[in-house]
């Protein structure tokens, strides 16, 4: 009973899950900019003292690139229909 309860839930995320995951967070840069975005902002605000060193606009210019890459980047390459 386990086994096929175990199946039964493999298949679905299978079905859930980007067939071809590896290739597709190789090319997501508005993902990682996003991330840097959010690492910068926590980081000059809990950190008081690196804030001396990091401009204030850092967590801004990572967002607009994110916003760049997602809108002018990554619409140019081909779209992979669902198989």
């Amino acid at each position: 009973m386990l086994r096929t309860l175990f199946s039964g839930a493999r298949d679905a995320v299978a079905r859930v899950l980007i067939p071809d995951a590896a290739g597709t967070l190789k090319r997501a840069w508005s993902l990682r900019l996003i991330e840097l975005a959010a690492l910068a902002d926590i980081i000059l605000n809990v950190v008081p003292v690196v804030s001396d060193y990091l401009p204030w606009w850092l967590t801004l210019a990572l967002l607009f690139g994110a916003w760049f890459a997602r809108l002018l980047i990554q619409n140019k390459e081909a779209p992979v229909a669902h198989q």
